[in-house]
């Protein structure tokens, strides 16, 4: 007897708000790949969040909070794409999941299967901010085997369609979908 494969949606955020950058492009390649069972769909409404201010915290959250919010909460896994901006993920970025992570005992971060892709001409441990920033906030980071996409690597005008990002796109993707293991968590 066969079943049909479970869902599975995973939410892509790009920590580029601008539309034909490359992580912007990384983020297409992404959408490009969902199958019957692996939803794929790109975060909406990044560049509408004020920045994080606790004053701005309000019951009901603010609009582009909430929409936002609701996206990571329909969701199984999240993909973070961010370019190396000063050695770290981008302001866009960090600024989402900085209101994503509130209220801190009600995130919809909190468990959340995760990884990241950063993209530059040196990654000067970007990766590794973005793996901080996304286990600080509850997520459950899962690996992949590439996390920094060398943009002296890349055709920067057909990123999407490049093998690398295709390599690593599909990588991150396989390891979100990819059954959790009982033992191993990083």
């Amino acid at each position: 007897m066969s079943y049909p494969p479970a869902r599975h949606r995973t939410l892509v955020l790009t920590g580029s708000l601008r539309t034909g950058s490359v992580t912007s492009q990384i983020a297409q390649a992404a959408l490009a790949r969902s199958r019957p069972g692996h939803e794929v769909v790109l975060a909406a409404g990044l560049g509408l969040l004020p920045l994080f201010n606790e004053d701005l915290e309000t019951e009901p959250a603010l609009p582009a909070v909430a929409a936002l919010r609701a996206q990571v909460a329909s969701a199984d896994s999240l993909l973070a794409l961010s370019p190396v901006y000063n050695a770290g993920i981008s302001a866009a970025l960090k600024n989402a999941l900085d209101w994503l992570s509130r209220p801190r005992d009600a995130s919809p971060l909190i468990g959340k299967r995760a990884t990241g892709l950063v993209v530059g001409y040196s990654s000067h441990g970007a990766e590794d901010h973005l793996e901080a920033v996304l286990k600080a906030v509850g997520a459950h980071t899962v690996v992949a085997s590439t996390t920094v996409l060398n943009l002296r690597t890349l055709d920067v005008h057909r990123a999407a369609h490049d093998p690398l990002v295709e390599a690593a796109v599909g990588q991150a993707l396989d390891a979100l979908h990819a059954p959790d293991p009982v033992v191993g968590r990083r």
